[in-house]
């Protein structure tokens, strides 16, 4: 039998949790503002820390967690001595508050027993910098008293003597907690009265087509009988009214059903918006202990951060511009040094601006100050990962090369470290963007920076789409994104460096077919090739979508796929129409991306090769049989063939008796190491321009550097191994 005060506790502890984290968020980023802020703001952000930490640190006791409640204690005596002294602290200060501030967080998640060891250790080293501040403000207290040769007249506290007041519990608006959930559960029965709405539409269309039936089949009678009326006709001509007025008492019932389903809408999402500094909060410490990680000066600024979105997308939006600032401060933030050669602060700046653009959408553009992309090696790189031939990359425009950065796999970074250098995180942002109907542009200014520009609906609730049908199958396309729709003549088609082109309001665009995409057959042998194409933009381009027809336009309630399915490509969830059927919601970006690659048709799924592909070879080297193995499962796994050797030399000896497209390399090995390898790969003709990828432990930045000065192509560091790093930097590189 469950144990009641147990499951209480374990409620209480849930509570707390959630609690914690929002009092963490909020001290971490005031130390942020803390660490950058003049003498005028900094009393009431300590202020403002100092009572956030004291309410943690009750809550914390309350619960019984006392690792917790020691290290929220011994940040107070420190910050209670900055209070009285209000000096700034030098930057290894705020170091150790913000390693404070990590352990709190991990204490949080998964309080091991090195975590709690780790607690307690930098408590006693905050509690040293606490007296060290008390004494160094003794000192000055006593030196400025012996200065003194009269006592002065007494002087006012800092503060005017007047403590400012908290608002009135009554002066607030009312707000009460609500369980996600629970939320959850009313806003997806208040969604479901869509399918309500679109099963009564359909029926009255069905009741109209049964009296228009009967209209026909009463006037045949009616000519069989010369005109007479007998019963029958007479019967048929009741029931024709009735199926009329009773479709018409229908349709004033949906009327209000509209109306009121609307309004209820509009209240439930109302209550779901979260002001989008929720998903801001962890911002700004993460660009401050990145930049100093790597040797640079980063700043982060918000604008906007009170405007209010769908608490569905919020986790989105924060995914989202984790990835987008990790970005800017690694590959757009230059070092101080390179920064101010070129005539720039020694501080990077990077902003995040926040604003509603209208028709429920948000902006969302994350820009940053620092060098900007390198679009050459941007497009080398897509190159290899796409196999972009010369002829598709002279017709890209400026627009389509940014784009390439959204590919997965696709990086500038000739290094893999556990921040970037797979490729991967632009495109999980392209991926999500896309997944709740939203739009990404890029603009890039060389040398001055690089803005991302994010759509997003601010409330996830219906859209608006086309209901089309392709190759006899109906498909929802949403109306973000759309420019027109027209029907297909004999010759608009053309062919041009053999791909499908459309000339679209004086513009010469792709032409894809997203049957062919899809892998769908084409419905019967003698069914019309598609007759009607939809003109619309993503990813950078515009481009022409060849349908069967158009079905209609409607309001249609996305849904997601689930995790199992949420990877089908062009497809980016799924709605229920008014008959009840479920009908694939197509995703946009998908299709322009492939379309990038070279037509799409191509990329399809169900497009056959014109023959075998044949499988790249590449040799391992390494001395420690287990890892050998394991790089020889993951490579032979995703497809490539692979052989190995035990060293350096025996390497070198298969290398002269074999062909290989990429070698991958341990560094320390007997006879001869990785880096002497690379040397002498890259001094033989044969094998200069093969790629070599080292996998290695050694992590210092020192070795890194000794490795690429060797010749390798890229350095995995087996701390931060995954084969999905191996595997993406491989693919990029052959």
């Amino acid at each position: 039998m469950a144990d009641p005060h147990k499951e209480f506790l374990q409620k209480l502890l849930a509570t707390f949790r959630i609690e914690a984290q929002e009092h963490l968020q909020d001290i971490v980023s005031t130390l942020v503002l803390l660490e950058q802020a003049d003498d005028k703001a900094r009393e009431g952000l300590v202020e403002r820390i100092l009572k956030k930490l004291h309410t943690l640190k009750g809550a914390a006791r309350a619960v019984n967690q006392t690792d917790l409640e020691m290290l929220c204690h011994a940040m107070e005596g420190v910050f209670s001595a900055l209070r009285k002294s209000l000096r700034t602290l030098p930057a290894d200060h705020f170091d150790l508050l913000h390693q404070a501030g990590s352990l709190i967080q991990a204490l949080l998640n998964e309080p091991s027993g090195r975590v709690r060891n780790q607690a307690s250790a930098l408590a006693a080293r905050l509690e040293r910098m606490s007296r060290e501040l008390m004494d160094a403000e003794t000192a000055i207290a006593d030196a400025e008293s012996a200065a003194q040769a009269e006592p002065s007249a007494p002087q006012p506290p800092r503060d005017g003597g007047v403590v400012a007041a908290e608002p009135s519990e009554s002066a607030a608006p009312e707000v009460i907690r609500v369980a996600g959930k629970s939320l959850d559960a009313i806003r997806y029965q208040a969604e479901a009265l869509l399918s309500v709405e679109l099963g009564l539409q359909n029926h009255i269309s069905e009741l109209l087509a049964l009296a228009d039936d009967i209209a026909e089949h009463q006037e045949q009678q009616s000519r069989q009988t010369k005109g007479r009326k007998p019963e029958a006709v007479q019967l048929h001509g009741h029931l024709e009214l009735r199926c009329r007025r009773l479709a018409s008492s229908l349709s004033r019932t949906r009327r209000n059903f509209v109306v009121m389903r609307s309004q209820l809408m509009d209240a439930t999402l109302e209550a779901a918006l979260v002001p989008v500094s929720s998903a801001l909060q962890q911002l700004p410490g993460l660009v401050r202990n990145l930049a100093r990680s790597q040797g640079k000066e980063a700043i982060l600024g918000i604008d906007g951060d009170a405007v209010q979105i769908d608490r569905r997308i919020v986790d989105l939006v924060r995914e989202a511009l984790i990835h987008l600032v990790t970005n800017a401060v690694d590959h757009g933030i230059e070092t101080i040094e390179r920064r101010l050669a070129n005539g720039k602060s020694s501080a990077g700046a990077v902003r995040i601006r926040v604003a509603p653009c209208g028709g429920n959408r948000v902006a969302i553009i994350v820009e940053d100050d620092g060098a900007g992309f390198d679009v050459d090696g941007l497009v080398s790189a897509a190159a290899r990962v796409r196999r972009l031939d010369a002829g598709q990359i002279a017709a890209f425009g400026d627009r389509q090369k940014l784009h390439l950065a959204l590919h997965a796999g696709v990086s500038t970074s000739a290094e893999v470290t556990r921040v970037s250098g797979r490729g991967v995180g632009l495109a999980i942002v392209a991926e999500k963007v896309a997944a709740i109907g939203g739009e990404l542009s890029i603009e890039n200014s060389p040398g001055k920076g690089c803005s991302f520009s994010l759509v997003l609906p601010m409330r996830l609730a219906t859209i608006r789409g086309l209901v089309l049908r392709i190759r006899g199958a109906p498909y929802v396309l949403p109306l973000s994104g759309l420019e027109s729709v027209r029907a297909l003549k004999s010759g608009d088609i053309q062919t041009v460096e053999g791909r499908e082109t459309l000339l679209a309001g004086g513009r010469v665009v792709p032409a894809l077919r997203p049957g062919e995409m899809l892998g769908l057959d084409r419905a019967g042998k003698n069914a019309a090739d598609e007759q009607v194409a939809v003109i619309a933009h993503a990813a950078g381009i515009v481009l022409a979508l060849l349908v069967d027809e158009v079905l209609a336009e409607q309001e249609v309630l996305p849904k997601t796929l689930g995790k199992q399915l949420r990877r089908i490509p062009c497809i980016a969830g799924a709605t229920q129409l008014g008959d009840g059927s479920l009908v694939p919601i197509l995703g946009l970006d998908d299709i322009a991306r492939l379309a990038l690659d070279g037509g799409g048709a191509a990329m399809s799924p169900g497009r056959r090769q014109d023959g075998p592909v044949e499988a790249k070879s590449i040799l391992v080297a390494e001395d420690s049989i287990t890892s050998r193995l394991l790089l020889k499962h993951i490579l032979e796994s995703a497809g490539y063939r692979v052989e190995t050797a035990v060293d350096g030399l025996d390497a070198l000896s298969r290398l002269r008796h074999g062909e290989f497209a990429a070698l991958v390399s341990d560094i320390e090995m007997p006879h001869m190491d990785g880096l002497a390898l690379t040397e002498h790969v890259r001094a033989d003709p044969k094998t200069a321009e093969m790629p070599v990828v080292l996998v290695t432990s050694l992590q210092s930045p020192a070795e890194k550097e000794k490795g690429l000065h060797a010749g390798a192509d890229a350095y995995v560091v087996k701390g931060a191994f995954d084969q999905d790093n191996l595997l993406a930097t491989i693919r990029r590189l052959i």
